[in-house]
């Protein structure tokens, strides 16, 4: 009968493609044939893995062994001039640690509160490009 079953129309190049029949009629049908695949060729072998020593494969020992050998002469505060005080010693030295803070909190003169709902407003995020 007419308009029973959609023509089939052949394509070029059909690979990946879902290839599916509509039957319409008194209980509409749709068959789908052909392959259906949701992932991606796998990735061709590659000689080179995470497992090769690149500095050796691309003849860079010489260079790295001359770079990581040699001791650091700036000082930090040679990096960071703006910073006031002396910001070349040892943490452990002038009892400056994270982990001492942590240990340790400073005493402070106010307890710290949680922000109250109309303080956080100023930190909602706006709709924008």
């Amino acid at each position: 009968p007419r308009g029973n079953r959609s023509p089939v129309v052949p394509r070029q190049d059909s690979t990946g493609t879902l290839k599916t029949t509509i039957s319409l009629g008194k209980t509409p049908v749709i068959v789908h044939s052909g392959p259906f695949y949701l992932m991606k060729e796998p990735p061709a072998e590659s000689e080179l893995t995470g497992s090769a020593n690149l500095l050796l494969k691309n003849s860079l020992e010489h260079s790295y062994n001359k770079f990581s050998g040699r001791k650091v002469k700036d000082q930090l505060s040679a990096f960071l001039p703006n910073l006031p005080g002396n910001i070349d010693v040892p943490a452990l030295q002038d009892n400056s640690s994270l982990r001492l803070l942590y240990e340790k909190p400073p005493i402070g003169g106010k307890e710290l509160l949680p922000l109250t709902a109309n303080q956080l407003l100023g930190f909602r995020l706006h709709a924008g490009p």
